[in-house]
């Protein structure tokens, strides 16, 4: 598997949200913290079109990095709960971005875990519900906003996208837990894979 580089995320929203099923995230690469995850759930948000989008009122202070160089992370607390982690889109100056859903560990369940229980998780969770849910995934690879704006086109950094073997059936449905622009079919996801956030 190779690094996805940025000519991969510089490429309209929907056809990098689809194409980020079965791809994976490599966390913390080379320490004993690594962790391998399986992409099985995405969500496109297109930008100053799309109501749901917290770039479709411009580039405020809080959106302006979906604006910028594709290929980097964008971060966000959520209802002041939990973590959630974008992927930039389109080319620089267009906003886009593919919200991470649910993921599969692959490797380095027992840091997950660890990360997991720290975080408040009470109950064990089966192996496939760990990153199940965006705060969850976030939880798991240890993502906050510090992590915000991090390039993981460049090798150096603590988190890379790696490219899928072969592409895994899609299903699409509409976003969840949004109210804007909610019946949009923009949601993508690994078709019966048993760590994917909802049916």
């Amino acid at each position: 598997m190779h690094r996805l580089g940025r000519g991969f995320f510089e490429r309209p929203t929907v056809q990098v949200a689809r194409e980020l099923v079965g791809a994976a995230l490599l966390a913390d690469p080379g320490g004993d913290d690594e962790v391998l995850a399986r992409i099985v759930e995405v969500e496109a948000y297109l930008g100053t079109q799309d109501e749901a989008s917290h770039a479709h009122r411009g580039p405020t202070p809080r959106a302006a990095i979906m604006f910028g160089v594709p290929g980097h992370l964008y971060v966000y607390l959520s209802y002041g709960i939990h973590h959630c982690a974008n992927l930039v889109t389109e080319p620089d100056g267009r906003a886009g971005a593919v919200l991470l859903r649910a993921a599969a560990v692959e490797r380095g369940e027992a840091v997950v875990r660890r990360r997991r229980e720290v975080a408040g998780g009470r109950t064990p969770q089966p192996a496939e519900r760990l990153l199940s849910g965006p705060g969850n995934l976030c939880q798991g690879l240890r993502l906050a906003r510090v992590d915000n704006g991090i390039d993981v086109c460049d090798g150096s950094s603590r988190l890379a996208v790696l490219a899928a073997v072969e592409p895994p059936p899609l299903v699409s449905g509409p976003r969840v837990g949004i109210n804007r622009a909610a019946g949009a079919p923009l949601r993508f996801a690994w078709r019966s894979h048993p760590a994917v956030s909802r049916g």
